[in-house]
């Protein structure tokens, strides 16, 4: 048995009114698959950022940082920048599996 999502009547018709009743599953799937490519694209910019920062990935970094070979580990700026690199690294690698669940349910 399907899940199913609740929406507000307001949005739901004007979807409706927009795409019609039997393409509306398409378009919601549609949207949500974009939505998530464009926030690991946007993931994957910032984990550039760090990248050309350090000349490493985070794999590396985190290796790098685990084998005391970062100097100053314990300065702010590079404590705030491990953890955004590993929360931008773990949403990437989870948005990733999504949008590949996602997709192979899309191809059924």
């Amino acid at each position: 048995m399907p899940n199913t999502l609740e929406i507000d009547k307001d949005i739901y018709n004007a979807l409706v009114e927009s795409f019609g009743e039997d393409m509306l599953k398409d378009k919601i799937s549609d949207i949500l698959l974009s939505a998530i490519e464009r926030r690991v694209e946007q993931y994957t910019r910032e984990i550039l950022k760090f990248e050309e920062k350090y000349g490493v990935s985070f794999k590396e970094f985190e290796q790098m940082w685990d084998e005391g070979q970062i100097k100053e580990k314990h300065n702010h700026e590079l404590e705030s920048d491990f953890i955004d690199w590993e929360m931008l690294d773990m949403e990437k690698k989870e948005l990733l599996s999504v949008l590949s669940k996602l997709k192979r349910f899309k191809k059924k």
